[in-house]
């Protein structure tokens, strides 16, 4: 015991006892005892209490004693906010398949998702996503269509319209191919076995946005219908069977654009006695060019580039003697060659595809001969006209381009002349075989002056499956085509030439090339339309320019006329005499070579897109210092018919003793806003005005006074639709210009000619007779909401509510779904999807969504189309097609 509790026992067990006993014995004890005694009685306490120190420090807490027994609860709380729903699970893959989805369905199950089928046509079990909702549910996906590269044409990706696995002329539309997983229909194109295994009366198409979830495609759907009139049940039953027997995916025969002025041009052609007699002295000027040699038409003069021409022959090693090219034609010698070109368009470009598939010829040339104009009407002694040579070569992937270029250039201000000679080769697609890559292709002749122009080239070494070619460009005021500005534009022709095999012929791509004339053209600065002038012959195809208009006694024009045409701000169209030009959906344009000269723009412009459309004439004349013009208006009514048109008249402009013919160029419009149902814009005085009149100097800038140059260029303007926009061309012997009353009598006998003619009836493109076309219901969006999606361009023929199944365009090619719509337009291809391999001849048909993409210059967004151009929601979506089988009891 320590010495602390020993004190404190003594104290409270001894001590304490001790002093309570005296002071009982002892009343008047010590003081002390003070606080002791309470009322008489004396405690431990109270003693204790009087001797206690100050409160010490509290001490640390002890240990915690047992729970006590629980309250009575509290009231119940206010609810929380409910937390989101998670996804519904998609129902197991029973192990015993059924029918189709439609048994499922029948047989008690709700759900959409993933089931077994094993149809009656098969031994084959296949896992399918079904429907159980629209329509009573029961469809099944059998097919999906996803666009991965919507600037990509007929790529591997492409499993609808790519049919390089199979060289027939079968394809994924028709065949019994199948692709793709069930599980990312909207991340890949997708077909099984049950689209054409699987009988059925009906299909369902859904649009739903790439790359969502199986268990998602159903809510992100933002458009679902189909049909319920068991139409498939008249082709076959099976989508298949609908393309392969009944509307067949192959190349349909052409039809007209549906555009076209022709049918108006052969019936004024029969009124143009009555015109003429209205004109006095009418000068029946000539479409000239002269010159003939071998029975080719050949460029006889250019516009002054050449004055005897250019000729252009081809040979074998084998052969002694030349072969000339007939423009237009093709040529195939001893099997081992063979020669196409595209006459009648710029540039003029020869194509000599050398397959001479045994080796045994060693040689073959092509050679380009002829004068230029410079030092035939320069005196020798003085010195115009330079020339340069250069050469190159170019390398795209496997193909491989040589070429070798001649230029006169600085003549006075004659046209220059660019010749490219050029060799293109591809070991590894074309099998090419060449022995000496560096030296194979030479020159045996080459011009080294400006005036006798001789450039012969050579491929030796037994060459096998090369193409040879030659190609003429030109720039007006003899001025150089620049080296880069020709080095892109071969590489364009080399990129376009690319997509062909020439052992499948050569024609393809020399169509090409022609189609593509005016983006080759528009390449080079300054380029001139030299006019091919040689003589028509049974050998030519017709001439395409003014060039002289006559002997000298009665000259019209010294460097011709051309007649351009252009829709909004788009690249002008040059005219070629007497062909029709549909390349454009807002309009076409064809001419008659007759007396008087016409052109004609049929402007449907559907949605009236285009703001506006120009014709303009580009002249030069052989006024000097003689010679006035005068222009007058005239404004002619005929029932509902009106036409306007304006008068540009050049006269009097001989000299020394000779009369040149007078130029007189009527420009008009006509419309009916009834029956035609023309569209004018707001103002009908305005909207047909000059934009660029009269007189122009050498280098093209504007001046009234000059008659020796100058452009004419008239406008519609207010977004026309359905107006013809035409020019003609009067002309008088005598060089006076035909009065204001006479040109008024010739342009009323056009009027009433053009006023039989009605362009909205029977000219559409519309081919639905040749489509299986079928309403529709909607589940999911409206009619309307595909109305609203349909590209601006293609609204007036195109009907929302529709399912068409094998549209055809104009050109024959057919596309296999137009998804909600019906089209009579002439562009099916910017509605439909699902076009079949056409990379040959039309790549921008080939593809999954060939047209939706629109064109250079549409700027669809999100949501909105624009010009051709599909909103880019549309553009990102997949297409789901269900099909329903005839055995099902479960539609509503």
């Amino acid at each position: 015991m320590g010495k602390g509790l020993l004190v404190y026992f003594i104290l409270i067990n001894v001590i304490a006892p001790l002093l309570v006993t005296s002071v009982a014995a002892d009343s008047l004890g010590c003081p002390c005892n003070c606080g002791l005694v309470k009322n008489g009685e004396e405690t431990l306490s109270s003693f204790l209490s009087n001797i206690r120190g100050e409160k010490g420090e509290r001490g640390a807490p002890g240990n915690p004693g047992p729970e006590g027994p629980l309250g009575s609860p509290g009231k119940t709380g206010l609810p929380g906010f409910r937390g989101t729903s998670g996804t519904e699970g998609l129902p197991g893959i029973s192990a015993e398949p059924l029918y189709s989805c439609a048994d499922w369905k029948n047989a008690g199950n709700n759900q959409n998702g993933i089931y077994k089928i094993k149809t009656s046509n098969s031994s084959s079990i296949i896992e399918v996503y079904c429907d159980m909702e629209v329509d009573g549910g029961g469809w099944t996906l059998v097919a999906g269509v996803h666009e991965n590269n919507i600037g990509g044409k007929c790529t591997l990706g492409d499993n609808w319209s790519d049919n390089s696995f199979d060289q027939s002329d079968s394809n994924s539309w028709s065949n019994t191919r199948t692709f793709g997983n069930v599980d990312s229909v909207t991340s890949g194109d997708y077909k099984n076995s049950a689209y054409f295994n699987l009988p059925a009366n009906d299909v369902m198409v859904w649009h739903v946005p790439n790359d969502n979830l199986l268990s998602e495609w159903s809510n992100q759907a933002f458009l679902k219908y189909y049909t319920n009139n068991s139409f498939l049940t008249q082709y076959g039953g099976s989508l298949q069977d609908l393309y392969a027997n009944n509307f067949p995916m192959k190349r349909q025969e052409k039809t007209s654009s549906g555009l076209s002025v022709e049918p108006i041009l052969e019936m004024l052609n029969k009124s143009f006695t009555a015109v003429r007699e209205t004109i006095p002295n009418f000068h029946q000027y000539k479409y000239d060019g002269l010159g003939r040699r071998f029975g080719v038409m050949h460029i006889a003069s250019g516009g002054k580039m050449y004055s005897s021409g250019n000729y252009v022959s081809v040979r074998s090693g084998s052969e002694s003697s030349w072969n000339p090219v007939i423009y237009g034609e093709i040529l195939a010698v001893h099997d081992t060659y063979t020669v196409s070109n595209n006459a009648k368009k710029h540039p003029f470009t020869t194509l000599m595809y050398i397959e001479n598939s045994d080796g045994a010829e060693a040689t073959y040339d092509l050679k380009v001969e002829g004068q230029s104009y410079i030092y035939y009407r320069t005196p020798a002694s003085r010195k115009y006209g330079q020339h340069a040579t250069y050469h190159g070569g170019i390398r795209l992937k496997n193909y491989n381009m040589k070429y070798r270029v001649f230029n006169i250039f600085k003549g006075k201000g004659h046209p220059s002349i660019c010749e490219v000679h050029y060799v293109i080769y591809n070991v590894k697609e074309w099998n090419s075989k060449i022995s000496d890559e560096e030296n194979f292709y030479q020159p045996v002749e080459w011009t080294a002056g400006v005036r006798q122009i001789k450039n012969h080239m050579r491929v030796s070494g037994n060459p096998r499956n090369i193409l040879l070619g030659y190609t003429l460009f030109s720039r007006i005021k003899s001025r150089i085509v620049k080296p880069s500005e020709l080095e892109k534009t071969l590489k364009y022709m080399l990129q376009l030439i690319s997509k062909y095999n020439p052992n499948e012929g050569i024609e393809p791509m020399t169509n090409m090339l022609y189609d593509s004339s005016d983006d080759i053209c528009n390449m080079i600065t300054e380029f001139n339309y030299y006019p091919y002038d040689g003589r028509e012959t049974r050998f030519g195809t017709g001439m395409t320019n003014i060039d002289n208009g006559g002997n000298f006694m009665y000259s019209m024009y010294k460097g011709g006329s051309k007649v351009h045409t252009r829709a909004g701000d788009g690249n002008y169209h040059v005219v070629v005499y007497g062909e029709t030009y549909t390349g454009n959906p807002a309009y076409d344009v064809s001419s008659i070579m007759s007396h008087p000269f016409v052109t004609l723009m049929h402007i449907d412009n559907p949605g009236g897109v285009v703001p506006f459309f120009d014709i303009m004439v580009v002249s030069s004349t052989n006024a000097y210092d003689s010679g006035s013009s005068s222009s007058y208006d005239g404004d002619l009514t005929l029932g509902d018919f009106r036409m306007k048109y304006k008068t540009y008249n050049v006269y009097e402009t001989g000299r020394l003793g000779n009369v040149h013919a007078s130029i007189s160029e009527v420009y008009f419009v006509v419309y009916n806003l009834k029956l035609w149902k023309s569209v004018i814009g707001a103002d009908e005085q305005d909207f047909f005005k000059p934009i660029q009149w009269g007189g122009t100097d050498r280098n093209g800038a504007y001046f009234r006074s000059t008659l020796k140059y100058f452009t004419n260029s008239m406008r519609l303007s207010g977004n026309p639709r359905n107006v013809i926009f035409g020019y003609s061309l009067f002309s008088r012997t005598d060089s006076h210009p035909p009065l204001a009353g006479q040109v008024e009598a010739a342009m009323t006998i056009m009027l009433e000619t053009i006023s039989k003619f009605d362009p909205t009836n029977g000219l559409g493109c519309s081919r639905l007779e040749e489509s299986a076309v079928t309403p529709v219901q909607f589940h999911t969006g409206s009619s309307q909401d595909v109305a609203n999606s349909i590209p601006p361009t293609q609204r007036l023929d195109t009907t929302a509510g529709y399912l068409q199944l094998r549209a055809v365009s104009p050109e024959g090619l057919p596309f296999a779904m137009c998804p909600g719509v019906k089209t009579e337009g002439c562009s099916p291809s910017t509605v439909c999807i699902g076009g079949i391999n056409s990379l040959k001849d039309n790549a921008e048909a080939c593809g999954d969504f060939t047209g939706y993409a629109g064109v250079p210059g549409d700027k669809p967004t999100e949501t909105e189309p624009d010009g051709k151009a599909h909103s880019l929601k549309d553009v990102d979506s997949s297409i789901l097609i269900f099909t329903r089988d005839r055995h099902s009891t479960t539609t509503s």
